[in-house]
């Protein structure tokens, strides 16, 4: 269970438009250019898209950090140029699930990597959102937020407004990629003008700092707790390690 607080990015998942890149309509050809790179069929060598070579993956046992230092490797990762936004953020195209997003500083961001294979799991991944929604309900639970699903949309809600994301992808019943749990990050890069967030034009975007106020504590506390959750969600036991990165 990877934790991260990511630098300030737009990420289009799978079921992302381009259309979801609400700036576009305001640029002189119509975003042309920048739609042909973010497209999700253009492999092109200008495509803005992150995306591992698994090519060069072997049959080496490695530790986590040997892992780490591979994949940060120009071999193993395809250098892709982004596009920017107008606040001069990058936007990438990447291989979750989901609509687009914003990460960045204030955000907990979290990739389980778990077998579905295990007797413990189900092989389904609409088995496998319900969990971490419920990790992430019973996360905001211990700081007194109360949240709740939706029937339609993934993610998790205080009342009509999303305070996390859910993307997630597997590869043989490995699950990658995660959530995202707004903490106290700079609300103004979900804005409409930018992006139309996961894709949802009639809802808003909140966070533990608009709920809380002066007593929402820090991403690292709110990682701690959602450490514990997790282990309660999928009944296993977890310990925290030293930071890679």
């Amino acid at each position: 269970l990877l934790f991260f607080e990511r630098e300030p990015v737009y990420t289009l998942g799978r079921g992302a438009s381009e259309d979801h890149l609400t700036f576009l309509n305001n640029e002189s050809d119509g975003g042309a250019e920048k739609r042909r790179r973010l497209s999700r069929k253009y492999r092109g060598a200008d495509a803005s898209r992150l995306n591992i070579d698994r090519s060069t993956r072997t049959s080496q046992t490695w530790s986590v950090d040997e892992e780490v230092d591979h994949l940060s490797n120009q071999s193993s990762v395809r250098v892709a140029t982004p596009v920017y936004a107008p606040n001069g953020l990058p936007i990438y195209r990447i291989e979750r699930g989901g609509e687009v997003t914003y990460h960045g500083p204030g955000q907990l961001v979290m990739y389980p990597l778990l077998n579905l294979k295990h007797p413990a799991y189900e092989q389904d991944l609409h088995w496998y959102l319900r969990q971490i929604e419920e990790v992430i309900i019973q996360t905001l639970a211990e700081f007194d937020i109360q949240s709740n699903r939706d029937e339609i949309n993934t993610g998790v809600w205080v009342g009509q407004n999303k305070i996390a994301a859910v993307g997630v992808s597997s590869s043989r019943w490995i699950t990658t990629h995660g959530l995202a749990i707004n903490v106290s990050p700079n609300l103004d890069h979900f804005d409409k003008d930018i992006i139309t967030p996961c894709g949802i034009e009639e809802r808003g975007v909140t966070s533990i700092a608009c709920a809380l106020g002066a007593a929402c504590p820090t991403v690292e506390e709110v990682a701690e707790v959602a450490l514990k959750c997790f282990g309660n969600v999928f009944d296993i036991e977890l310990a925290s390690r030293d930071t890679i990165r």
